[in-house]
């Protein structure tokens, strides 16, 4: 109690001397400012510094998901400065009450023509929207609709701030706000890990059940992770039901060229196409190289060589081949260009053909085998009637 007098009279003193800081009533210091709307407000550069600002409200108790309003936009008419940079804080939890906790640190700001902004959350997920509320376009801090948490503070810079609380009903016009301002960290980050080798290490996080696999990093829909070379990006990225891998200009020319597109429905894949074929696990839209390519068959065509197999005769293979133009069992020019070929099965049909053409020449072989036999008879017989 001693050591607070002192402070009191300085601020009494400095108060009365510059006109400039006051005590409160309500309790709240200012510093600069005469007129402090937070436990300590100080003004300095021309700047106003916020210490536990409150925003009044609670956010909704699982009916529907509340936005903070930060400030005004830019929307075609020239703004000033209109910024907020610090932490925003709300909390739940007591014996009779859900524990939650929501802490975001935001960095907006809209001035002249141009509208930025970042946001970093923690505890749960936070995101920055723009919303219109009363006519006005303002950027929001989204609050998961979840259990009501009250007690919300600021805690840093602002100017031409708004710092207030509204319920989805209250706003329309709801959507994502798209920030090119980067988030630098310098040196290597470990998350759940370390590792010295690494610029970035991650391990943790809830588990699928099915393989223990780690949900490490959750990249959510219309996210893509970019590797930058000296003309050329290259990125992985998923969007709807569809997962891409793709290469694109890096001064952004020109349209985004797909290597390969998994369809999440289907699991089908296209390499080289611009989305997954139905009916094929697998299309490549090119030329497919391999050292060796393994066709799983369910059957083989050795059932040729059976005793029981009705070989055709070669007058039924002419008569066939002369009307059709093609081989029986194998697809005509036609089928092909349509349908394309189905290798598996084309390999079996083409080796019945190896097989009956075998069996073909077996038996010309026994029939030039069974004349020669014939021949030779008769040349001995006409070799004796000679020699008489």
């Amino acid at each position: 109690m001693k050591k607070l007098f002192p402070v009191l009279f300085v601020f009494a003193f400095t108060a009365v001397k510059a006109q400039t800081n006051v005590i409160g009533t309500t309790g709240n210091v200012g510093i600069g400012t005469l007129n402090p709307v937070s436990k300590l407000q100080v003004v300095d550069n021309s700047r106003n510094y916020y210490v536990n600002r409150p925003i009044a409200g609670q956010s909704q108790d699982g009916v529907g998901i509340t936005y903070i309003l930060l400030h005004e936009i830019y929307t075609g008419t020239l703004i000033t400065d209109k910024h907020v940079m610090g932490k925003i804080t709300g909390i739940r939890g007591s014996t009779g009450a859900y524990n939650r906790k929501w802490t975001v640190e935001v960095n907006t700001a809209a001035a002249y023509n141009a509208n930025k902004g970042s946001i970093i959350s923690y505890n749960e997920i936070a995101r920055l929207v723009t919303v219109v509320y009363n006519g006005k376009s303002y950027l929001a801090a989204e609050i998961a609709n979840s259990y009501a948490m009250l007690g919300f503070s600021f805690t840093g810079y602002a100017s031409g701030e708004t710092l207030l609380m509204v319920k989805a009903s209250d706003v329309t016009g709801v959507a994502l706000f798209t920030s090119t301002d980067p988030i630098g960290i310098q040196g290597n980050l470990s998350l759940g890990t370390q590792s010295s080798s690494a610029r970035l290490d991650i391990s943790g996080g809830p588990t699928w059940t099915t393989n223990n696999w780690t949900k490490s990093v959750r990249l959510y829909n219309g996210s893509g992770i970019e590797f930058h070379s000296v003309s050329r990006s290259f990125g992985i990225g998923a969007t709807g039901n569809n997962f891409y891998f793709f290469h694109a200009n890096t001064d952004n020319t020109g349209g985004a060229n797909y290597f390969m597109i998994a369809d999440g429905n289907t699991g089908n894949i296209s390499i080289g196409g611009t989305n997954p074929v139905a009916n094929y696990k697998l299309s490549v839209d090119g030329t497919l190289g391999a050292r060796r390519i393994k066709v799983q068959q369910g059957a083989w065509a050795d059932y040729v060589f059976h005793p029981g197999y009705q070989l055709p005769s070669l007058q039924e293979v002419e008569n066939f081949v002369t009307a059709e133009k093609h081989l029986e069992g194998i697809p005509s020019e036609k089928e092909v260009l349509e349908k394309g070929l189905d290798l598996g099965d084309f390999d079996q049909q083409l080796l019945k053909k190896v097989e009956e053409l075998t069996l073909y020449i077996i038996q010309l072989n026994k029939n030039v085998e069974r004349l020669n036999k014939q021949v030779a008879e008769q040349q001995q017989t006409i070799a004796t009637l000679q020699a008489k």
